[in-house]
């Protein structure tokens, strides 16, 4: 679930403003994005308690949250380049051109950017402090699931139906 079904030969040549491209780099991404999705995915089934009580084990939950935030920035940023839609600003900017392009509904996009904000507001204030609120960690880590599932169906609806 949540991966794209395309291969990485597909080529979308019917697509205004896209010459014929491979989507390599974007699916490349997205299997990534998975793995990392996958952990916290583990950590998320394992519960709060286990989350809360461990801080071992929220550390390297948020790191891979932050690395699946990463991965998800990266492929959209592929994407917008082979769409050659307007170059993205920063992070941000590149999850907001899809959700300008269609790509993406507006409510997972203000999710990918409130998760984007977190990931960085927390590597780079606290170095992913295990004991900082980990109740709230864990609600953001529990919603970061089901947002970069959405994130990858939907980016994989998008070059499917472009590549038919």
């Amino acid at each position: 679930m949540g991966k794209p079904a395309l291969d990485s030969a597909a080529a979308a040549p019917n697509v205004p403003g896209m010459s014929e491209t491979d989507f390599s780099e974007v699916l490349n991404e997205l299997d990534a994005l998975e793995t990392e999705l996958e952990a916290i995915r583990v950590a998320v089934n394992e519960g709060e308690e286990l989350f809360v009580a461990s801080p071992t084990a929220r550390e390297t939950a948020l790191r891979h949250l932050e690395t699946a935030v990463r991965h998800t920035v990266e492929s959209a940023r592929s994407l917008i380049d082979e769409a050659d839609w307007e170059e993205p600003e920063d992070a941000l900017d590149a999850i907001e051109i899809l959700v300008e392009e269609d790509v993406l509904p507006g409510r997972i996009g203000q999710t990918l950017v409130g998760l984007a904000e977190f990931a960085a507001e927390h590597n780079e204030e606290t170095g992913w402090d295990a004991d900082a609120d980990p109740g709230g960690a864990f609600e953001r880590l529990s919603e970061s699931v089901e947002a970069l599932t959405e994130y990858q169906e939907y980016v994989g609806h998008f070059l499917k139906e472009w590549h038919d």
